[in-house]
């Protein structure tokens, strides 16, 4: 279901400790896509929870920086993967998602 509700809706995110989320990754209009969220600029940093977490977390792995568990918690191990993830494209390694981290983890 992927955070959807009954009518095809996205439903609120709730965290729910040992629950993880299934990553449909997929091109759509050029991007990478996990089914998650489409944004493209949220701001995400540790201790951030939604679907956009879960989103940036199923693009990491699929570009093979494992940022543990895909649950939706951005915690230590989803940060270490970001900074790797962010040195090697060259952008500042901050640890934060955001517009320019999004871009190239997208592309």
């Amino acid at each position: 279901m992927n955070g959807d509700d009954r009518h095809g809706e996205k439903a609120a995110f709730v965290f729910e400790p040992g629950r993880t989320h299934a990553c449909d990754i997929h091109r759509e209009d050029g991007l990478l896509h996990a089914g998650h969220s489409d944004t493209r600029d949220a701001l995400l940093q540790q201790i951030s929870t939604s679907w956009d977490v879960v989103e940036a977390q199923c693009l990491l792995a699929h570009r093979g920086y494992s940022p543990g568990l895909v649950d939706g918690a951005y915690g230590a191990e989803t940060e270490k993967a970001v900074k790797r993830f962010q040195e090697a494209a060259g952008l500042v390694t901050d640890g934060h998602m955001g517009p320019h981290t999004w871009e190239a983890l997208r592309r």
